[in-house]
């Protein structure tokens, strides 16, 4: 019964706060407070959301069993065993080589969070679903993966309901005429380029999370945990201080990150939205670990895909229920039907890649018949233990 009742919380956590990390960044965005100069700005601070990011991925260090053991004295034995007689690596070596994936992480949040200042909240969810592509040719580039024919026609699907996404945000924005739900049809462009841009560095983060996870021999909380501390420092002592003296909008800088302090403490309605955004994104990581330990990770890619309908639905109801000028709510335009048929396409396409679907006539491999085995896409951060050998996630 009570594990029923932990698997039963674990899914409602996934789905509620994997869907407040998108709306709340949203609202974000839309949010406005004090600056240093005394002015009242919009809150548009990209990369500042990417260092909260990083700071509740930290928390996940919390509930990682293999570092409370280290701390007294029996991991140490575990993850120093070299196999096949290579040299090991100690254990500050192996954290020291999170910082690589941290970097990346860095790069594709920051991309992707830009991207999210310009397009749908619900399009910017779905564009997520390019990392599976860009993850599967990385691991074909650089992990020497062999895709059989199934993986690729899940891949082809997955690019088609991009493209159908695509074009119905853009259509859309053309025959609305709407400069309030995203900008004009430039601006939604440049949006929709950030944000696959930010996929293709995600997918290299996830290459380089594969290989801590499998040949380093980190468990997953280990590299997320690691990797929020690394990447919170690469921010604080890199990141900001280059952002600080890059010229741009933001009083002069690219990003000013005095600013943002400033305006989280001159209005307690943003601050409070950040504390939620900084929760939803730590307690994300731990459901998304806990259901694919107590379910599968097959359950984990359906309920991905819930989690793109309830910011599609939340925007939908703001907008016609709530107050039709919200920056962010979003309206049904004559393009909308192409959206929701590239979401099914793309969910088919990441059920075909994953086995959860197979097509008659093609070819899959021996021993592998339970899908359970599979990793959602792009999802490498929220696994306890290391994929099988045959996966490219």
């Amino acid at each position: 019964m009570a594990s029923a009742l932990f698997t039963v919380l674990s899914v409602l956590g996934l789905l509620v706060c994997g869907s407040l990390n998108t709306i709340t960044m949203k609202i974000a965005f839309t949010m406005t407070g004090v600056n240093l100069s005394g002015n009242e700005q919009v809150f548009q601070k990209p990369w500042f959301i990417t260092f909260i990011m990083f700071f509740a991925m930290t928390l996940s260090l919390f509930c990682d069993k293999s570092l409370w053991a280290k701390s007294n004295g029996m991991y140490e034995s575990l993850i120093d065993e070299a196999p096949n007689g290579e040299p090991k690596l100690s254990w500050s070596q192996k954290v020291k080589l999170v910082s690589i994936p941290a970097v990346f992480d860095i790069l594709a949040t920051g991309l992707c969070s830009m991207g999210f200042l310009y397009i749908p909240a619900s399009v910017w969810q779905l564009l997520r679903g390019a990392e599976m592509v860009f993850a599967a040719i990385f691991a074909v580039i650089f992990l020497q993966r062999r895709l059989l024919a199934f993986h690729w026609l899940g891949v082809a699907l997955c690019v088609s309901g991009i493209i159908l996404v695509g074009l119905a945000s853009v259509w859309g924005q053309s025959s609305s005429g709407d400069d309030q739900k995203g900008g004009d049809v430039q601006l939604l462009l440049l949006g929709m380029g950030l944000a696959l841009a930010g996929q293709v560095v995600q997918a290299a983060q996830v290459i380089a999370e594969e290989w801590l996870l499998k040949e380093v021999d980190l468990p997953g909380l280990t590299i997320v945990g690691f990797e929020g501390v690394w990447g919170g420092l690469i921010m604080l002592f890199v990141a900001f201080p280059l952002l600080y003296i890059i010229p741009g909008n933001d009083n002069g800088h690219l990003e000013d990150e005095l600013d943002s302090f400033a305006m989280l403490r001159s209005s307690v309605p943003l601050a409070s939205i950040i504390l939620v955004y900084t929760f939803s994104c730590s307690t994300y990581n731990m459901a998304g670990i806990a259901v694919t330990g107590a379910l599968s990770a097959v359950h984990r890619v359906m309920l991905e895909a819930f989690r793109t309908s309830i910011v599609w639905i939340f925007g939908l109801t703001v907008h016609y229920c709530f107050d039709p000028a919200s920056p962010f709510g979003e309206a049904w335009t004559p393009y909308s039907w192409m959206e929701v048929v590239g979401f099914f396409v793309l969910m088919l396409g990441q059920a075909v890649y994953g086995e959860m679907i197979r097509v008659p006539g093609l070819t899959y491999p021996e021993g592998l018949s339970k899908p359970e085995a599979m990793a959602s896409p792009g999802a490498l951060k929220n696994l306890a233990s290391p994929l099988p050998p045959a996966r490219t996630e």
